[in-house]
């Protein structure tokens, strides 16, 4: 396998210092916690060997075993464990007894599969677990999506990822041996991070603890500190409670307890209250998803996780994406089967509708993401067996699957039509979730911003660093405070000259003398050189190249034309650094595109090793077909070429985002709002 080490560095990363340069110091603080706490997520996984989403646009090349090496992976895992699960689950489906009356996953469901190991299903033996890996519970995942038991794969994801997780990375041997058999016997665990007035930024919890004269803790999670869209949560369960330590506390902690049986109101005489109620959000209707609160609630000093919350929820964060990929399969394989079963009986215009090129494109789609889907999760939970960084795989893995599914049932709805909207349907059933999984794990242009930062911060930290720090050099008043936002320089163009050019003469000067500019320009010419001399080979037919001739015929040149792209990528960015320079902490736009572009082409490249490893043929012809759709969409996406396009949809955003913003847009200026489920305190905002 071509790995390197990976780096981690004890100062602030390059995007931190990029936002303090730019004054956004809020920001800075904010990416610059979350990076420690991602950093040292890393260091507790092992994760040892760089990237392959950076070694992919910065080489070292990967070796096409490393690409095919999920599938690999999966064809070999031990499916028994796997089978008896999916046996108990099908037998109540088929009885009739998984669902109540109302929709809801049964007790009787619970019952069958925790007797059969599913809910403790990667829980060491010693706790009463099966001790499965990983894969093992994305190929049962997978299975339940796709014959409609997607919800059930939802409650044992949560629990198995970012429940029981944190608990064996991070607990005590006495929590351990407290909470892990009850996870085992069907015990729900929830994750309790979100809350009312705040998303998924865990440094921005506000619900906390204070000490106890007991020797305990007391938790304060009231009013829009309540913890919000917490699957699972439900009276009798277990819960992991992010909080900070301190009211006003920089700590932010985890606190894993049992939650009372039922409500308890002030009038109780107990000193403390809590309550548990829906969230009364319409996706994940089957499972339990909760608002809970807690106010002056007892914790006990044995039940806190001895370890950053931040850091916990991101060591556990890259399984529960992968996981989330494995029931986007399931879910689009379900899709396809319901719609060719449909067009295949239908009759249409000039015979059955499964004749007609429309739906079998719109077929084709949903098979297409299913396999997408499925390579993404194989392949990224084998780098994580191998000890490879997931950065930038996770987070694309998660947003391409989302994203598929979210397509795969529109798709659905085309070839079915009104069907798909009866009441009684698994695939109505199922639109609402693959609406939220474009939202949970993480929203998916966000991640995907994250994801270029990871993937590009070895190179911005080497090469860019210099620029900033000179743009940073001349926002500083003769005193070496920072000026006013309106004072300060994010870019310097062809205008910055001529309205500041003693500034930008100081920072011409200044970047002609820092040795970062010449390392930067020392590697424009010698990568130049390098893809000059790659040109000629560009001529060399595909099938001569050894590197692609155990790829199927079809499949060779779209993995050909993923890794050259992948690699032109490296200079798209560096062309996006230095059009938008610090503007680029405001520019969410470009890095958007550049990660979609990078989802696509990974995409691509996972889809045909995938495809090849099992020489299944039907599959092939699906990679096939979901590969060149894949590259029409990436041949749409301009980078470099549409840069000044972009500066122009960015003022046209920004003037309209400003209306907005101002209350000044006329075309909704008499239509009244909503009130806002679960209403949060508005904070006014700090003047700059």
């Amino acid at each position: 396998m071509s790995t390197q080490p990976t780096e981690s560095s004890a100062t602030a990363s390059t995007a931190a210092q990029a936002l303090a340069a730019a004054g956004d110091a809020e920001s800075a603080r904010d990416v610059g916690a979350l990076d420690d706490a991602a950093q040292q997520a890393a260091k507790r996984l092992g994760a040892s060997k760089q990237g392959l989403v950076e070694r992919l646009i910065y080489g070292p090349q990967p070796e096409t075993g490393e690409l095919q090496s999920g599938a690999m992976g999966a064809a070999k895992a031990d499916r028994v464990a796997g089978d008896e699960v999916m046996a108990a689950a099908m037998d109540s489906l088929t009885r009739g007894t998984a669902f109540t009356a109302d929709g809801k996953l049964s007790s009787t469901l619970r019952k069958q599969v925790a007797a059969a190991g599913g809910y403790g299903f990667t829980v060491p033996g010693e706790f009463g677990g099966k001790n499965a890996e990983y894969t093992q519970l994305a190929l049962v995942e997978e299975e339940m999506a796709a014959n409609g038991l997607g919800p059930l794969a939802v409650e044992i994801s949560g629990e198995l990822t970012i429940g029981a997780g944190s608990l064996l990375a991070y607990g005590t041997d006495e929590q351990k041996k407290t909470f892990l058999p009850l996870v085992s016997d069907g015990e729900l665990m929830a994750f309790g991070l979100t809350e009312v007035g705040i998303g998924v930024n865990a440094k921005k919890v506000r619900a906390y603890v204070e000490s106890d004269p007991s020797g305990g803790f007391r938790l304060f999670a009231d009013g829009d500190r309540n913890k919000l869209w917490i699957t699972n949560a439900t009276h009798g369960g277990l819960v992991g409670i992010v909080c900070r330590v301190g009211k006003e506390g920089k700590k932010v902690g985890l606190f894993v307890t049992k939650l009372p049986e039922q409500d308890i109101q002030k009038s109780d005489g107990k000193g403390y209250e809590f309550w548990c109620q829906s969230s009364n959000t319409g996706a994940f209707t089957a499972n339990y998803n909760s608002r809970l609160h807690f106010h002056n609630y007892p914790l006990k000093a044995n039940e806190e996780i001895q370890a950053d919350g931040v850091e916990v929820l991101f060591y556990c964060l890259r399984m529960g994406r992968c996981m989330l990929a494995a029931m986007a399969s399931g879910y689009q394989r379900m899709f396809a089967t319901d719609a060719t079963a449909y067009a295949r009986s239908r009759e249409g215009v000039g015979g059955p509708v499964i004749k007609h090129e429309l739906p079998r494109q719109h077929i084709g789609r949903m098979l297409g993401g299913s396999l997408m889907s499925r390579a993404l999760s194989h392949l990224s939970l084998r780098q994580d067996k191998d000890g490879v960084d997931l950065a930038g795989l996770r987070d694309l893995t998660k947003s391409a699957a989302a994203t598929s599914a979210l397509d795969s049932q529109i798709a659905c709805e085309r070839v079915i039509g009104g069907r798909s909207f009866d009441q009684g349907s698994r695939v109505h059933d199922a639109r609402h979730n693959m609406h939220v999984f474009g939202v949970v794990e993480g929203e998916d242009d966000l991640i995907l911003m994250g994801m270029v930062k990871d993937v590009t911060d070895k190179f911005t930290s080497k090469y860019m660093a210099g620029m900033l720090g000179v743009l940073q050099s001349i926002n500083v008043d003769h005193e070496g405070k920072p000026l006013p936002r309106d004072q300060r320089i994010l870019r310097i163009t062809p205008g910055t000259v001529f309205d500041k050019p003693g500034k930008v003469l100081t920072a011409t000067r200044r970047l002609l003398t820092n040795p970062s500019f010449w390392k930067l320009k020392g590697w424009i010419i010698g990568n130049s050189l390098i893809e000059l001399l790659r040109t000629p080979f560009r001529l060399v037919p595909t099938s001569l190249i050894p590197r692609y001739q155990l790829l199927p015929v079809e499949l060779r040149r779209y993995a050909r034309f993923a890794e050259r792209r992948l690699r032109q990528l490296r200079f798209a960015y560096l062309g996006i650094n230095l059009h938008f320079q610090l503007e680029l902490t405001r520019a969410q736009i470009p890095l958007q595109r550049l990660g979609k572009c990078i989802e696509l082409l990974v995409s691509m490249l996972a889809l045909c090793h995938h495809s090849t490893s099992n020489r299944d043929v039907s599959q092939m012809r699906i990679a096939a077909l979901h590969c060149e759709q894949l590259m029409t969409r990436v041949k749409g996406i301009k980078l470099l070429t549409g840069l000044w396009e972009m500066d122009r949809l960015r003022k046209h955003l920004a003037a309209v985002g400003d209306d907005l913003d101002k209350g000044q847009c006329t075309l909704i200026d008499n239509v009244k709002p909503q009130a806002l489920a679960h209403p949060f305190e508005i904070r006014e905002r700090k003047k700059r």
